[in-house]
């Protein structure tokens, strides 16, 4: 007596599909089973702990779900509800207080007696008044309060706060003198 093998032709070739169709036709009989999504009996009878209670009981370690709750309802069910957000309640703006309005400095009477160029270095020659002693500042150094923001061949600008105040090496002539 001679038996059909697995790897034979018409058994290869119904086995494969009678095998796709058992699975649909078992789980169109599942799928037609109604779901139950009351709460489990176990969920009723225990009480929950306070969270004070779980942290004080629990371990680093531990990871505290309600494994009970999670795994007694079905996560992919028809009849699972959509996620309504609780809108938040709006809190009154604080009325808003306006920044006070910068201090007007008055500008200094700089004076610019030079300027130098030492490799990539600028500095300029500034003094306060005509009595005082100048002194060599760099781009981004300090003199009463004065930053040195920029210096151009022939002119630096020094700022406060919102102030900038432009200083020429050379003042403009007056009309006053006469031109040779």
């Amino acid at each position: 007596m001679k038996f059909a093998h697995i790897n034979s032709t018409p058994l290869g070739y119904l086995g494969a599909p009678a095998l796709v169709i058992g699975f649909v036709l078992f789980n169109l009989a599942l799928s037609r089973i109604p779901v139950d999504i009351s709460p489990t009996e176990i969920a009723r009878e225990l009480p929950k702990p306070s969270s004070a209670e779980m942290l004080s009981s629990a371990r680093r370690t531990d990871i505290d779900f309600d494994v009970q709750d999670t795994l007694s309802r079905p996560v992919f069910s028809p009849t699972r509800r959509e996620f309504e957000q609780v809108a938040a309640p709006i809190a009154p703006q604080p009325e808003s207080i306006p920044p006070a309005p910068p201090r007007a400095v008055s500008i200094p009477a700089f004076r610019l007696q030079g300027i130098r160029k030492i490799g990539a270095d600028l500095s300029a020659l500034l003094s306060i008044s005509e009595g005082e002693q100048a002194l060599w500042l760099p781009v981004g150094g300090a003199l009463e309060g004065w930053t040195l923001e920029h210096i151009d061949t022939h002119s630096v600008a020094l700022r406060s706060g919102e102030q900038l105040a432009v200083v020429d090496l050379y003042p403009a002539e007056s009309p006053d003198v006469s031109q040779n």
